[in-house]
């Protein structure tokens, strides 16, 4: 159940932002550098200059879809996003920040890129894959997000990758049944994100008690619990489809 917990809740939010202190510092110093106003003075700087504050200012701008003159245009910085991203060469927060600009720039082209970037071992750069994830994402890939979200060592990932299923209106049961159980989780920022989700995904507010929401989602639930669940047929590969769903399954 959620409690009252201020004090707890704010030191779990400071945890939170931890990792994108590196992104923050350079970014700071990205203000003091001027990288134009259009996609096209942004692509020019994340190509050619070696300035990687100024690149890194120049990645973000790149997330506006305000920027673009045409679709074509838009999609030319797409590519040039996961190709930058994917030839490993930039920062890690500068990596970070090219995950975040293609979630917000909602191509479905940067999915296979974004689902690799989940894993990555760098926690920057997982947790904005995570949220990316599901920006552009299919139903399917809550599965991916889901095995984050009960599995990761880090709270920050974890809390991310609730963030990315409450964006990909996945209607599978177990995730349902997963997001319920964890509104009973020690840490309160697993809990409220875990709640946030639920009234995203069903457009409803059983308050924050998980009771009325195992009421509400009893259907699911029991869904959950059957041995005929199956991964649905556009989930993730097949070494990743194998484990989740007996990770999903566990009472």
């Amino acid at each position: 159940m959620l409690m009252p917990d201020h004090a707890r809740r704010f030191g779990a939010i400071a945890r939170s932002v931890r990792p994108l202190l590196l992104a923050s510092c350079l970014a700071t110093a990205g203000c003091k550098t001027y990288v134009g106003t259009t996609a096209t003075s942004f692509l020019g700087h994340v190509r050619n200059n070696p300035d990687p504050n100024a690149r890194y200012l120049a990645y973000s701008k790149l997330g506006s879809s305000d920027a673009y003159d045409s679709d074509e245009q838009k999609a030319e910085a797409v590519r040039t996003l996961i190709d930058k991203f994917e030839k490993g060469r930039e920062p890690i927060a500068t990596r970070a920040v090219i995950c975040r600009s293609l979630g917000e720039l909602h191509d479905p082209r940067a999915h296979d890129t974004l689902v690799k970037a989940v894993s990555s071992p760098d926690a920057v750069i997982k947790i904005e894959a995570c949220r990316a994830l599901g920006k552009v994402g299919q139903s399917a890939d809550a599965t991916v997000l889901a095995q984050v979200m009960a599995t990761d060592n880090l709270e920050d990932a974890r809390i991310a990758a609730i963030e990315g299923i409450a964006e990909l209106k996945t209607s599978d049961p177990r995730i349902f049944k997963l997001l319920v159980d964890s509104m009973e989780h020690d840490d309160p920022a697993i809990r409220l994100a875990a709640l946030g989700a639920l009234r995203k995904l069903t457009g409803k507010d059983m308050g924050t008690d998980p009771g009325p929401w195992r009421t509400e989602l009893k259907a699911q639930i029991a869904a959950a619990a059957s041995p005929d669940t199956r991964v649905p047929q556009d989930a993730p590969a097949p070494a990743e489809a194998k484990a989740i769903p007996e990770l999903l399954r566990r009472p």
